[in-house]
């Protein structure tokens, strides 16, 4: 009778949240988020002062042979400030955590080749969506905060060694794939897509995840890029789409940056080229071409129920 009755109990725990309006619901997900998002920040900037004596980090990246501590703390910070809330909230939705956010769904291995194509084409319209954002008035927000950031990441880029390379692909790119897409397309997204449109959801979780970076140089490109992963979370069903292809775009940002610092190969990350006309075309309809692949693909793996 126990077992019965803790059998019976797991099964209605899922649906205490239910009981609650999206409004409410949504309430809960931002309380929980920014009360980790604080205390991740705060963890953060204790370890950072223990070892450096200074929370300036102006003053810490000027020695890029000790930024290995910087490293785990922002490690740290990732899975505090987004993983953590989310599994939070996701236990909150499902007794199982990652069956509510799509992380047990499998991961076909055609994706590891679609996936980064798609990436590939899809970034002349990211880099027009850049030049947009330099007319809008939010450009210059926080700019002394962006500043901070580019020098944080110049600190972290800035060294030849390429144990150094795989730690930064760790920090920049694995970690915070895993943390930001649990949190932004897991959660947030796929509870908003319950009560709203699907692209009304998948713009509304972009638009909170490129604002939480509070790097407004690059907002609209964010927002693109967003958006990109949470269809393609939202098609595929699966959790782990989205986050390699967070870790493919950032990966492929962390490498470029190596290689130019490096003499290597020569590219500006912060300031794209305009495409040309025919680019933008030849891309655009690579990428839709593409797309409709990827659909296909997972309709005949029945891994999504939308009909092209």
């Amino acid at each position: 009778m126990t077992d019965n009755l803790k059998q019976g109990t797991s099964e209605v725990m899922p649906k205490v949240m239910e009981r609650y309006s999206l409004g409410l619901q949504w309430l809960i997900w931002l309380g929980i988020f920014m009360g980790c998002f604080f205390v991740a920040q705060l963890v953060s900037s204790v370890i950072i002062l223990a070892y450096y004596k200074s929370v300036d980090i102006k003053t810490i990246a000027q020695n890029p042979a000790n930024l290995n501590v910087l490293r785990y703390a922002q490690m740290g910070a990732s899975i505090l400030g987004f993983l953590l809330p989310a599994i939070i909230f996701s236990k909150l939705k499902d007794k199982k955590a990652n069956r509510y956010t799509h992380a047990d769904k499998g991961f076909p291995l055609l994706l590891l080749v679609l996936i980064p194509l798609l990436i590939l084409t899809i970034y002349p319209i990211i880099d027009i969506s850049f030049f947009i954002n330099k007319w809008m008035p939010w450009s210059n927000w926080y700019a002394s905060f962006q500043e901070e950031y580019k020098t944080i990441v110049n600190g972290l880029m800035n060294n030849p060694k390429y144990s150094i390379l795989l730690l930064n692909i760790v920090t920049i790119a694995i970690v915070p794939a895993i943390c930001e897409e649990w949190i932004f397309r897991g959660t947030l997204q796929r509870l908003l897509v319950e009560k709203l449109n699907v692209h009304t959801a998948v713009f509304l979780a972009s638009c909170f995840f490129s604002f939480i970076h509070f790097e407004f140089s690059g907002f609209l490109p964010r927002i693109v890029l967003g958006m990109f992963l949470g269809y393609l979370y939202y098609y595929s069903g699966s959790l782990w789409a989205s986050i390699y292809a967070h870790v493919v775009n950032n990966g492929a940002q962390v490498v470029l940056i190596y290689l130019n610092n490096n003499g290597i190969y020569k590219v500006n990350i912060d300031q794209p080229e305009m495409p040309n006309t025919w680019e933008l075309v030849l891309y655009t309809v690579a990428f839709a071409l593409l797309w409709l692949l990827f659909l296909r693909f997972l309709q005949k793996r029945k891994m999504s129920t939308f009909t092209p």
